[in-house]
């Protein structure tokens, strides 16, 4: 009787920790970051898909900027987005994005900044879009080009929640 009684302890237990188990895997956080690039585009060439935690990937919020780092082993990548001087960045779409380096000044329009693997473009026309930018993490897309408003298009995407 008590090898009976020990073994649905057991059994109860175990399936105790099933279900306590689940709601933790279904809690990862999501940190993707992808993009495809048009023939001729630059800095970003092809189409490449980052995700965690096989590649690190980072964002924060900083003096105005939002900054997307991955670091992917020999491959890196920093995408920097601003708003127009006076403004802070929120929720919306951005359109006629130019390039603002690390230290200028903001823009009367918003800003960006792209470099991957040492390569940038000094001529960025931009628009992107912020679906959620809280605590929690931000939702957005971007379409960037280099050299003029109508060159090869790069198109990304980033989702990240801590």
């Amino acid at each position: 009787m008590n090898s009976l009684r020990r073994a649905c302890v057991v059994l109860t237990a175990a399936a105790g920790l099933g279900v306590a188990l689940v709601p933790v895997a279904s809690a990862d956080p999501v940190q993707t970051v992808s993009y495809t690039s048009e023939d001729g585009s630059w800095p970003m060439q092809g189409s490449t898909h980052y995700t965690s935690p096989g590649d690190e990937i980072a964002v924060w919020e900083h003096d105005g900027r939002l900054t997307i780092d991955v670091d992917a082993g020999f491959d890196y990548l920093r995408i920097e987005l601003s708003a127009p001087a006076g403004e802070t960045l929120h929720t919306g779409t951005y359109t006629g994005a130019r390039y603002r380096g690390p230290g200028d000044p903001a823009l009367g329009t918003p800003g960006i900044s792209v470099v991957t693997r040492g390569f940038g473009c000094g001529d960025d026309y931009a628009d992107f879009m912020i679906d959620r930018l809280d605590a929690t993490g931000v939702d957005l897309t971007f379409v960037q080009r280099c050299g003029s408003p109508d060159g090869p298009a790069t198109r990304g995407e980033v989702h990240f929640t801590a």
